[in-house]
C-alpha cells in the first residue's frame, strides 16, 4: 500500500533513452522502482511495508535512503529487524546517516513468522498445499491477518465519522468475518475459493440448481458474470469445497506411477496436474504414448488420470486445438502480447558494460526498458570503471533472513567479494585483504576472496574482469555488518517486468589498507 501525491511515467526510446510525461491517472506499473523513485522527488509521502526489505534487496541503496527519508511515515511489518525499518539509524560506514535530519515516523510492526502461521502455500508446480503452524506467535508479534484487520477498522471508523470524498470502498467493504478483529486462514481460504451469492442454475437448464444460495463453488466453470458469484480469483476456485479443504488432502496414491498424486492436495485451476494435457494425445484422442496416458477420448468425453485441459465433450473429429487458452489452439514459441521488446527480443548489453551492444553500437541498454532521467545522468562508463560485476546469493544464506541466525552467520560469518587470480595480480590484491569497490553510485569495502572460480572472459579481443559481490549482509542480524552490491547497482528496470538490473554493472576496485569503521 502507498500514497502518492501524484504519478509520473517514464519510458525509454532508442534515441535518448528516457522521457517523462505527466500520468494524472492509474495507467503505468506501480512497482518498487517507480515507488521509490517518486519517493525521491518527495512526491509519495508514506509507505506500508509488509515482509520485505527493500533497502538491501534493491537498486541504489543511495536513492533508496533518500526516498525513505522523504516519507512522512514508514510502517514495516517484519519478524525480523530489518535494515529498511532502521535505515535511519547511523552505523559508520556501514549506513552513514545523519539521524537527526531524517524525520520520517517509523513503525515498526512485528509479525508472526511463516512457521507460526497457518494457511496454504503454492509452488510453481501451482500446488496449494496446506500447512498448519509449529507454534503461536511469541512476545508481542502479531498474524498479518490480525494487522492488516486493525487498520481497516480504524480506517472505517475514520472515514464513518470523518467522511471523505469518496469512503465507500472502506465503509461498504463486505467483511463477513466471525471475529471482524482477526479473520481466519479457514474463512479468507474459503473467500478465495469461491461462493454462490444466489443460487446458480445450470445453463442448460434454467430450472435446475446447482449451487444453492451461500454454498462454496465447486470449481471456475460455476462462476457466473451476473453477481450471483464471488471469488477472490478464478483459478483457486475448487481449493475449499463444501468437501473441505481440498489443499489439506494428503493422500499419495499416484494412478500409473505418471507422478501426479492427483489426491494430494490441490493444483490450480480445477486440480489439473498438467496444462494442455489434450496435447498427450494424437490428433484422434489415443495417446502418442500407451505407457504414459494421461488423458484421452473414450468414444463419449475425455477421461485419463488428469483433469483433462479440455472441453469434455469436445469430439477429436472437430479439430479443436489442444492450447485452449491461446485463439489459434496451438502452442507458442513466443509471446505476441505483453512484451515490450516483442515478439522476437534481441540482445542488448547492460545500461553498463565494458563493450558496445553488437547488433546497435550507437544504443545503450535496451531501448524499451524503464529508466528515470536521473538515473540515466547516473550510470558510470568503462573508462572510469573498466570491471564488470555481478550478484549473487551463497549456499548458506537465504536473502537477508539468515544473517539473523548464528548458526548461517558462523558458517558465512563476513561479508567479501570474489576475483580471479589475475585481476588480483593486476592490482596489487591479496588473498583475505581489504578491497574498495564503487560505481558511480556507491562505495563498499570488503574482504577479497581471490579464486580460480572467477576467470577473465576474452570479449571483443581484450579481457575482461569480473568481480562477484554475495547480497546476504547488512547492518542488522547475528553476522557480522557488512556491505551490499545494492549500494552499487543501477536503477533500471527491465523491459517487459521492471525486474531490476542486479546481474550487470561497471564498478572499480582497489586494495586497502583497512576495512569499515563501525
Amino acid at each position: 500500500m502507498s500514497f502518492a501525491k501524484s504519478m509520473w511515467g517514464a519510458s525509454a526510446t532508442a534515441e535518448n533513452n528516457w522521457a517523462y510525461d505527466y500520468l494524472p491517472k492509474l495507467d503505468v506499473t506501480y512497482d518498487v522502482l517507480r515507488a521509490f523513485d517518486l519517493m525521491a522527488q518527495g512526491k509519495m509521502t508514506g509507505y506500508f511495508c509488509q515482509g520485505f526489505n527493500p533497502l538491501m534487496t534493491f537498486p541504489d541503496r543511495g536513492k533508496l535512503t533518500k526516498g525513505l527519508s522523504n516519507l512522512k511515515f514508514l510502517v514495516t511489518m517484519d519478524p525480523l529487524e530489518t535494515e529498511t525499518s532502521r535505515f535511519w539509524e547511523n552505523h559508520g560506514e556501514y549506513n552513514d546517516v545523519k539521524s537527526a535530519d531524517i524525520k520520517t515516523e517509523v513503525f515498526q510492526l512485528p509479525t508472526s513468522c511463516f512457521a507460526e502461521d497457518e494457511g496454504s502455500l503454492v509452488n510453481s508446480g501451482r500446488w496449494l498445499q496446506w500447512h498448519y503452524p509449529g507454534q503461536e506467535p511469541i512476545y508481542e508479534s502479531k498474524h498479518d491477518t490480525w494487522i492488516m484487520a486493525q487498520i481497516h477498522l480504524r480506517l472505517k471508523k475514520l472515514y464513518e465519522a470523518e467522511g471523505g470524498a469518496f469512503p465507500d470502498p472502506i465503509t461498504k467493504l463486505n467483511w463477513p468475518y466471525a471475529d471482524p478483529g482477526e479473520p481466519s486462514p479457514m474463512e479468507l481460504a474459503k473467500e478465495m475459493n469461491g461462493s454462490a451469492l444466489g443460487d446458480v442454475f445450470d445453463p442448460k437448464d434454467a430450472t435446475k440448481v446447482i449451487v444453492a444460495k451461500g454454498k462454496q463453488l465447486d470449481g471456475f466453470a460455476q462462476l457466473r458474470d451476473d453477481g450471483s458469484t464471488t471469488s477472490f480469483c478464478w483459478i483457486y476456485a475448487g481449493c475449499w469445497t463444501e468437501s473441505g479443504n481440498n489443499m489439506a488432502r494428503r493422500d499419495n496414491t499416484d494412478p500409473e506411477d505418471a507422478g501426479l498424486a492427483p489426491k494430494w492436495a490441490w493444483a490450480w485451476p480445477a486440480n489439473r496436474r498438467i496444462l494442455y494435457n489434450r496435447a498427450s494425445a494424437d490428433p484422434a484422442g489415443k495417446p502418442w504414448d500407451d505407457t504414459r496416458k494421461l488423458v484421452y477420448w473414450t468414444g463419449e468425453k475425455w477421461g485419463g488420470i488428469d483433469v483433462p485441459d479440455y472441453g469434455a465433450a469436445f469430439k477429436p473429429e472437430q479439430n479443436v486445438g489442444p492450447f485452449i487458452m491461446n485463439p489459434e489452439g496451438v502452442a507458442r514459441f513466443f509471446s505476441r502480447k505483453m512484451m515490450r521488446d516483442g515478439p522476437f527480443p534481441a540482445h542488448y548489453e547492460p545500461f553498463e558494460s565494458p563493450v558496445a551492444n553488437a547488433v546497435a553500437p550507437k544504443i545503450r541498454g535496451n531501448p524499451a526498458a524503464r529508466i528515470f532521467k536521473a538515473d540515466f545522468a547516473a550510470l558510470g562508463s568503462s573508462d572510469k570503471y573498466p570491471y564488470v560485476a555481478t550478484s549473487y546469493r551463497l549456499t548458506e544464506h537465504f536473502h537477508q533472513w539468515t544473517k539473523h541466525n548464528r548458526v548461517n552467520a558462523a558458517l558465512q560469518p563476513e561479508f567479501f567479494v570474489e576475483i580471479s587470480e589475475e585481476l588480483a595480480k593486476e592490482k596489487g590484491i591479496t588473498k583475505g585483504g581489504w578491497v574498495r569497490v564503487w560505481s558511480n553510485r556507491g562505495s563498499i569495502k570488503a574482504k577479497a576472496v581471490v579464486t580460480k572460480r572467477i576467470k577473465p572472459m576474452m570479449v571483443d579481443g581484450k579481457p575482461t574482469h569480473i568481480v562477484g559481490i554475495p547480497q546476504h549482509w547488512g547492518f542488522m542480524g547475528a553476522a557480522k555488518k557488512g556491505h551490499n552490491p545494492n549500494s552499487l547497482t543501477p536503477f533500471v528496470g527491465d523491459a517487459n517486468i521492471e525486474t531490476p538490473e542486479y546481474k550487470a554493472f561497471l564498478v572499480n576496485i582497489e586494495a586497502v589498507a583497512s576495512g569499515p569503521i563501525a
